[in-house]
């Protein structure tokens, strides 16, 4: 089963989320061993990175992670493009389980600009 939803999200929340993915997998961080090296519940950075959950990095995690990822300065952590608009519109491919209760695998199918 197939089932497409569309997230409305602040592109500068999308484009950290994805920018500390990609550090974490680069320096080959499990979600669960950045979640406690911030000092939060083992889950955080999992329900972060699932575009269905709300959760969201907030200023007070910056510091946090620059210091997990051993970054002296947080603008060491924050080397990625300034986003190019404020709101943004993830359109969602998931492939659901037989009773689509659970989704077996998420694909970001589109992102456009909310005016």
């Amino acid at each position: 089963m197939i089932k497409i939803t569309e997230y409305t999200i602040s592109q500068f929340d999308f484009d950290l989320i994805n920018h500390i993915k990609r550090l974490r997998v680069e320096k080959k961080i499990s979600q669960e061993q950045l979640s406690t090296g911030m000092g939060l519940v083992r889950s955080f950075v999992g329900n972060v990175e699932n575009i269905n959950e709300s959760h969201k990095y907030a200023t007070r995690h910056l510091t946090l992670l620059a210091k997990a990822f051993g970054f002296k300065n947080i603008s060491d952590l924050m080397r990625f493009p300034t986003p190019q608009y404020d709101k943004i519109k993830v359109i969602v491919k998931q492939t659901m389980n037989e009773s689509g209760t659970k989704a077996l695998s998420s694909e970001v199918v589109k992102i456009e600009p909310l005016k």
